[in-house]
């Protein structure tokens, strides 16, 4: 089936919605060969392939290498080959990497196996990324970005716990195997959804490409920015109540990832975006406060709150920042555009976790979180920035 929409409509109906909602969760299937082997394969590296830590960090970081590297590429091959056949090839890739991992023999071996998962998964999630957006109209676009990080948040919340107790019944390699022909359920979501074509005659007129450079790299300046908050959490929460002999660290992480979730649902009925510098600019400094009250609490509940808040801050700033991106570059340079914005996110968690650890090593806890909320200032500065540059609201 290859059947397209006409692009660029005023007001986005049920079914477009529809459409968006179940391209989304094909996204979210076909990520679950990632989040359902995530508790398995450190044990698998040490255990069956004799891996030390070392290894286990290669194997699990060559996935987020290859992915990163292959975003901005697939958003290029999108005006070329659609976001339909780039859903459905990396899904495949992604299937036949993951149900050959028994067969890997050693660790480079393995490696070499994440890489094309990787590749695979970085081509299908900027496939399902990105179409949402193409298939609602203006006054949904900001609630379509945001679908793609809800389902993931969701998908692995489940897919770990799932991979856990699929693996004490069948075993690893089994495991593995199921994980990967999971995934192929994306492939008939995705030949159901019809697509969005842009071509040169229907491209907007009058985009100045020096508009359309500053619209994308301003908000991907800040949202590396912001994403050191979600690096602080997820890197650092437990490690920090664990100093401090507290357990439960962990209800901070769910606290933040709840929040996003929940608040991401709620957007489907409350329409309110965060697009005017004084809002968006409100979000960030609600980001802040949750990260330093992350840092300087003693207990447990103050610590949860802190997960709240930064949740109630990164609910929106990913969509309102990737609207600016879409508001400012033509139909036919936004799935690169957009490919390379949601790249910046793995940059800035990378970049956050490593160099915020150093802090950390270097000056404790408190301290680091204290940094990170200094960071995201700096990206409070930059998006108010890219607000005036995309002009929106």
């Amino acid at each position: 089936m290859r059947t397209e929409l006409e692009p660029e409509v005023a007001t986005a109906d049920k079914r477009s919605v529809r459409y968006a909602l179940l391209i989304s969760l094909a996204g979210g299937i076909g990520y679950l060969p990632f989040a359902l082997t995530i508790p398995i394969l450190p044990g698998y590296v040490t255990g069956q392939l004799q891996g030390g830590p070392a290894d286990v960090g290669a194997v699990v970081g060559g996935y987020a290498l290859a992915a990163l590297l292959f975003r901005p590429v697939s958003g290029m091959l999108m005006n070329r080959l659609g976001a339909r056949a780039l859903a459905i090839g990396g899904t495949v890739l992604t299937a036949l990497a993951t149900v050959c991992y028994p067969l890997a023999g050693s660790i480079a071996q393995l490696i070499g196996l994440r890489l094309l998962v990787g590749v695979g998964m970085g081509v299908m999630l900027t496939a399902t990324g990105i179409w949402p957006v193409q298939l609602v109209a203006k006054d949904r676009q900001s609630w379509a970005l945001g679908l793609g990080g809800t389902v993931n948040y969701v998908a692995i919340g489940l897919g770990a716990p799932l991979g856990t107790m699929i693996e004490q019944v069948v075993g690893p390699a089994t495991t593995f195997v199921i994980s990967g022909l999971v995934a192929l359920l994306v492939i008939p979501i995705a030949l159901c959804i019809p697509e969005v074509r842009f071509s040169r005659t229907t491209e907007r007129t009058g985009i100045e490409q020096g508009r359309a450079l500053l619209g994308t790299v301003l908000p991907s300046i800040a949202l590396i920015f912001t994403a050191f908050g979600f690096a602080a959490v997820s890197s650092f929460a437990v490690a920090k109540f664990d100093a401090l002999g507290i357990a439960g660290g962990a209800a901070v992480v769910t606290a933040y990832s709840l929040t996003v979730v929940l608040l991401r649902i709620a957007g489907t009925w409350i329409r309110w975006e965060a697009t005017r510098p004084v809002a968006l600019a409100g979000l960030f400094l609600v980001e802040a406060l949750g990260v330093a009250l992350l840092g300087v609490s003693d207990g447990l509940a103050v610590g949860v709150v802190g997960g709240v808040l930064i949740g109630v801050g990164m609910w929106q700033i990913y969509p309102v920042l990737g609207l600016f991106v879409v508001r400012s570059v033509s139909e036919r340079q936004r799935a690169t555009a957009l490919s390379t914005f949601g790249a910046c996110f793995t940059v800035g968690l990378a970049a956050g976790s490593g160099s915020l650890g150093l802090v950390a090593q270097a000056a404790g806890y408190q301290v680091m979180f204290l940094v990170c909320a200094a960071c995201i200032g700096l990206g409070l500065l930059v998006a108010v920035a890219a607000a005036r540059v995309a002009r929106i609201g």
